[in-house]
């Protein structure tokens, strides 16, 4: 397994910043998880040049601003988002990133419309999961927050449902927002475990999706740790905080720390 601190604490403008501390630290399986975003020219080109020089392990989350997976067949929507990932996954084979997170979705979405965006979503799943066996890279699908409006795409039991039809599809499991949809981890890892192979940890107080350190939150880890331990002990986990949390790398180094003791 290894460790991941998301870029994301840092905020697009901070990557190379976050990317170069994190590849000084002798910190053993230490990596960084990058944010693969595909809809400016002059990111794509700061991503590709970070990457030319890092030495530590290195995650994707793939795009997420400008692509929707509920993009219709044969939109340009749609094509956009094949065309992203299609450039991610390239990118992720030739410096043998670890995994891409992808969303299934960015939008709300209404009771009415959700069998129809379902069957979209699944479509362009489809598509994509065939890119990913092709690069021979790994697509994590990730358990999305459920929206304040409207319903959600997937709700828990969806979201379990979907890695039986998907048998070779592979998980990342994001605690924060399994402790906003009340999720039982426990029960969803006992049959899909296996599928597993990452983890988003941060923490919030169970309504807001708030991205906050490990300790700041109703989320207990060290409850959770046993549950890690049980079904996953080889997944990786993945800190993801927002800036707002104002962690320094002392701190930052210190929570790895912790989840070296704990997991």
């Amino acid at each position: 397994m290894s460790y991941f601190i998301s870029a994301l604490i840092g905020g697009m403008k901070r990557m190379e910043e976050v990317a170069e501390w994190i590849d000084s630290e002798p910190f053993p399986h230490l990596g960084i998880e990058l944010i693969a975003f595909t809809h400016q020219d002059e990111y794509w080109k700061r991503l590709t040049h970070i990457l030319e020089k890092l030495r530590c392990p290195v995650s994707f989350h793939g795009p997420y601003v400008g692509t929707e997976g509920t993009s219709p067949k044969g939109s340009k929507e749609q094509e956009w988002l094949i065309e992203s990932y299609d450039r991610v996954m390239k990118l992720a084979a030739r410096y043998e990133v670890e995994h891409i997170v992808y969303h299934y979705t960015q939008k709300g979405c209404e009771h009415a419309e959700k069998e129809q965006k379902q069957r979209a979503a699944k479509e362009n799943l489809d598509i994509l999961l065939g890119m990913a066996a092709s690069y021979r890279v790994n697509l994590l699908i990730e358990n999305l927050p459920f929206p304040k409006v409207g319903v959600p795409l997937f709700d828990n039991k969806e979201y379990s449902d979907m890695f039986e039809e998907y048998k070779e599809g592979l998980s990342i499991i994001d605690v924060g927002h399994a402790h906003m949809n009340h999720m039982d981890i426990e029960a969803y890892l006992k049959s899909h475990g296996k599928q597993v192979k990452a983890y988003h940890f941060h923490n919030n107080n169970g309504i807001e999706d708030q991205h906050n350190r490990m300790s700041d939150g109703t989320f207990s880890f060290e409850a959770f740790s046993k549950v890690y331990r049980t079904y996953t002990p080889s997944a990786d986990i993945v800190l993801e905080y927002e800036p707002h949390t104002k962690l320094g790398h002392e701190d930052l180094l210190k929570d790895i720390d912790n989840l070296q003791s704990m997991f």
